[in-house]
């Protein structure tokens, strides 16, 4: 249990090492002397606030997810098509971004999801905070008439589902698909925009 003595700055600063730490080694190879080491002080001063490792992550999954909320929405409404594309770069990522360890990091975690909850709830957290943001994405360029009629939910959840599925291949493995990804999405993008008006 974490406790209710812990404020938001301490929180974040935990947050913060566990997702240098899990960048660095992943989840299998991750120790509680591992984040504390990136936090800079002691394990028992991490377990003053948190019983279990998996509890300093759901702390770090819990922060990603209102990152990634403001990461996706960081693009003008009233430029969806513009958004959209912004968020599938964001989401598709390659070998050498700066947040590829990371990315791994999670698809890791979400393959423990299933049976551990502990970490289930913050990662279904996370995973539902991209989909609404590129739902609402979609969303407003349906209603914008930058995209046509299509199904907004569905479109997101496809493009989670591929994003998610990308950073296997093309970041754990290093497939040379970096390229390929981006053109598929791109035309992806394309075959939603909506018909110029004549």
């Amino acid at each position: 249990m974490v406790s209710p003595d812990m404020d938001a700055d301490a929180r974040e600063s935990v947050a913060l090492a566990v997702q240098r730490a899990l960048a660095q080694h992943g989840y299998e190879r991750l120790t509680t002397a591992k984040i504390a080491e990136e936090y800079e002080n002691s394990e028992a001063g991490l377990y003053y606030y948190f019983d279990t490792k998996d509890e300093m992550i759901a702390a770090f999954l819990d922060l990603a997810a209102d990152h990634i909320r403001e990461d996706l929405l960081r693009v003008e409404a009233d430029d969806p098509e513009a958004a959209l594309r912004d968020a599938c770069e964001f989401l598709f990522r390659t070998p050498d971004h700066e947040h590829a360890g990371i990315a791994v990091a999670i698809m890791e975690l979400l393959s423990h999801a299933q049976y551990n909850e502990t970490l289930r709830a913050p990662l279904l957290e996370l995973e539902t905070a991209c989909l609404d943001a590129l739902t609402d994405i979609v969303a407003a360029g349906v209603e914008q008439g930058a995209f046509r009629d299509i199904e907004p939910r569905a479109t997101a959840a496809f493009l989670l589902a591929a994003a998610d599925g990308s950073t296997g291949i093309a970041v754990a493995l290093e497939m040379d698909v970096t390229d390929d990804l981006r053109q598929g999405w791109t035309a992806y993008v394309d075959s939603l925009l909506a018909e110029p008006a004549e």
